[in-house]
């Protein structure tokens, strides 16, 4: 048996586990709504969090399959999960280390068949899993990036707005030539 076809046996049962373990990285109160209400528009948490979690599954599993045509990039598939963890104030390690919770289920599945499964297909999949981890950091850095970059400019407009009420800024007319600095 190969393990790409262990764990696509193994789908729903791998996904409710990584699911219920990633929900419990949130305030207890929170993880129960997640989990509980089944509502997308109540939930878009909840939602999106499972969603991304069966496309990052699928992804995992089929990245070394020739035949599967890889129409997504692993930015594109981690970044929904990222994004709103980055928006929640996770801070890197906990904002992308829900990747990692999905090592020790497949072990466990893996431990039932592991004389039937090559220890290097293992191995593989963690390097797989670890490099999507990777790739979840750089999507986080770029939104905390934008997120620093849209209050500075917020405050910028805030000060500057204050500055103008006050009348401690003057508009330059556009034909007006640029005062010179001696």
């Amino acid at each position: 048996m190969e393990l790409a076809a262990l764990l696509e046996k193994k789908k729903e049962t791998i996904l409710n586990e990584w699911f219920e373990q990633v929900i419990h990285t949130y305030a207890p109160d929170s993880a129960s709504f997640y989990q509980n209400q089944k509502d997308a528009f109540a939930n878009p948490v909840g939602s999106t969090t499972k969603q991304s979690l069966a496309r990052l599954f699928t992804l995992l599993i089929n990245s070394n399959d020739p035949d599967a045509a890889q129409q997504e990039s692993p930015a594109d598939v981690i970044d929904p999960l990222v994004r709103i963890r980055a928006v929640q104030n996770f801070t890197p390690s906990r904002a992308v280390g829900f990747v990692f919770l999905l090592k020790p289920i497949i072990r466990n599945h893996y431990k039932r068949h592991r004389k039937k499964i090559a220890l290097e297909a293992l191995l593989d999949l963690e390097s797989r899993i670890d490099m999507l981890a990777l790739t979840g950091f750089d999507v986080f850095m770029g939104c905390r990036e934008k997120i620093y970059s849209l209050k500075t400019n917020t405050e910028r407009d805030k000060i500057y707005k204050a500055f103008a009420r006050a009348g401690l800024i003057k508009e330059v007319a556009a034909d007006e030539p640029n005062p010179k600095f001696v």
